[in-house]
């Protein structure tokens, strides 16, 4: 390293020329080397340059392609989801339309329960009204308030009609009554 007072170099080799006898030759010779490296050199950038203007015309057809497959691909997504909705719709309406017609099922099937449920009940408190009339002596002794009077008949028809616990009250009630009344 050679120190000078305004700047710092640094010595990075050394080589000792020697002197030709026609330094115009070797000048020419350099010169042509150079000349041809640079005539090397200006075809590779050329070649490079045309493999460039080639991959970039590539790159925008593909651009182009992937552009026209997007497209295509958002309608195929759409018409899909189209006919998505409409099928999912259509299901909605079928589920719908099957859960009104169990609940109305549920409901009928409640409703002849309940017939069936207050016809026995009504025909068991007759029963039981006929074997209470046969079975106690009491009420053979007295016919005459044997049978119901027709107010409390029209309020035992009137609570088969509320339902099987509701007559079954009414029954207990009338039974009431009718022990009361005696």
């Amino acid at each position: 390293m050679l120190w000078h007072p305004l700047e710092m170099l640094f010595r990075l080799g050394s080589l000792k020329l020697q002197e030709v006898p026609s330094p115009a030759e070797v000048i020419k010779e350099l010169i042509g080397y150079c000349l041809d490296s640079l005539g090397k050199l200006q075809a590779k950038t050329e070649h490079l340059q045309r493999e460039n203007e080639r991959l970039f015309s590539n790159w925008s057809n593909v651009e182009k392609r992937l552009e026209k497959c997007v497209e295509a691909k958002e309608e195929l997504e759409a018409d899909l989801y189209s006919r998505f909705v409409l099928v999912l719709n259509e299901k909605k309406a079928k589920i719908r339309n099957l859960q009104k017609l169990l609940s109305e099922a549920k409901e009928s099937a409640v409703d002849a329960k309940c017939a069936r449920d207050s016809v026995a009940p009504t025909e068991m408190a007759i029963k039981r009204e006929n074997n209470y009339d046969a079975s106690t002596d009491e009420e053979s002794e007295n016919l005459a308030q044997a049978s119901l009077p027709s107010e409390e008949l029209t309020f035992g028809l009137e609570l088969l009609a509320l339902g099987e616990g509701s007559f079954q009250q009414g029954v207990l009630v009338l039974e009431e009554e009718r022990f009361l009344k005696e």
